[in-house]
């Protein structure tokens, strides 16, 4: 079960991180603040990742807050574009809270 967690975890992470630099990349000149808020929120939730497997306390902590950054930078953003998907919000939010749950429980 703690493989399949950071297995997701990572997917998760990488997958965000690839939002971020692809948004980085098509918006020349102004680089969004959003990317940024990501791209932490992803080195946060990797450093969570690595503390599980390190077996290092409080790595939920880490998680949450990692997870936090990235939902809110994903919102930001959809808020800043004008085009907010609430599904796809819904899905990355109950994604995160799955994750962090099982951070805190494993």
């Amino acid at each position: 079960m703690r493989i399949a967690l950071l297995i997701v975890s990572f997917l998760f992470g990488g997958l965000s991180l690839l939002a971020a630099v692809v948004q980085i990349k098509t918006k020349s000149g102004k680089t969004p603040l959003s990317a940024f808020i990501m791209i932490v929120g992803v080195l946060i939730l990797f450093a969570a990742a690595i503390c599980n497997i390190a077996e290092a306390q409080f790595d939920y902590v880490a998680s949450l807050l990692g997870c936090a950054a990235i939902c809110a930078a994903a919102i930001g953003n959809g808020v800043q574009s004008g085009q907010l998907h609430i599904r796809h919000h819904i899905i990355r939010i109950a994604l995160s809270v799955i994750v962090t749950v099982g951070f805190a429980f494993l």
